[in-house]
């Protein structure tokens, strides 16, 4: 399924029809797709967090997370994604329950992997996640995740086209919802365990680097 990748952003339309016959044939195919791409955020955000270091707006010092610190919050950043992903395919499947061709859970969870293909990729801004550049990426990463569900829907889920703002909405709705409660339901667990004081200001960090 990695080789879709590329079509989905210059050639959706075609990309689509791909993925969905090759599922015919390959209904778990797109399962290394899922796990293997959210390791993309999830490293991102250990190397921007531990090593890249962040701002707060309003404030030009920079903070780091410690390594282990960093590696829970990657852990953490990894199983939203995976989870968002198999939330978001039963939502699928409960949004088109009167549709035709009514998708099964499986097939809801790969719709939702190759929804959320340009988030995985936007995740690279977090190796060096300055402020301007999350704010412009983050509306890109939803335009083309919004994108695909617009070609997806007919294609994939061989819906009419006229139904496809419909239910592209109620999708859209709902995955907003899933998505804001799996990332706070995450932050808070990895708040929960995380050691606490575990990042530091630049200058901390390198007056401990000046000790013995």
């Amino acid at each position: 399924m990695f080789k879709y990748v590329p079509g989905l952003f210059y050639a959706p339309n075609t990309t689509w029809k791909r993925i969905h016959d090759d599922m015919e044939h390959s209904p778990w195919g797109f399962v290394p797709l899922l796990l293997i791409g959210s390791l993309v955020p999830a490293l991102s955000v250990y190397y921007g967090s531990s090593v890249a270091g962040w701002a707060l707006f309003g404030s030009e010092e920079r903070h780091f997370l410690s390594t282990t610190s960093a590696a829970l919050l990657a852990v953490a950043v990894w199983l939203a994604f995976v989870s968002n992903a198999i939330i978001m395919g039963y939502i699928v499947r409960w949004v088109l329950f009167r549709t035709p061709f009514r998708p099964s859970a499986l097939q809801g969870i790969a719709f939702a992997t190759f929804l959320s293909v340009p988030f995985m990729l936007g995740g690279l801004v977090a190796l060096y996640p300055e402020r301007w550049l999350v704010v412009l990426t983050l509306p890109v990463m939803g335009f083309f995740s919004a994108l695909q569900l617009y070609y997806g829907l007919p294609r994939f889920m061989r819906l009419h086209q006229d139904k496809t703002y419909f239910y592209g909405a109620c999708i859209v709705a709902a995955g907003l919802l899933a998505l804001i409660s799996v990332g706070l339901f995450y932050l808070e667990s990895w708040r929960a365990i995380s050691p606490p004081g575990e990042y530091q200001g630049i200058e901390e960090q390198r007056q401990e680097q000046r000790l013995p």
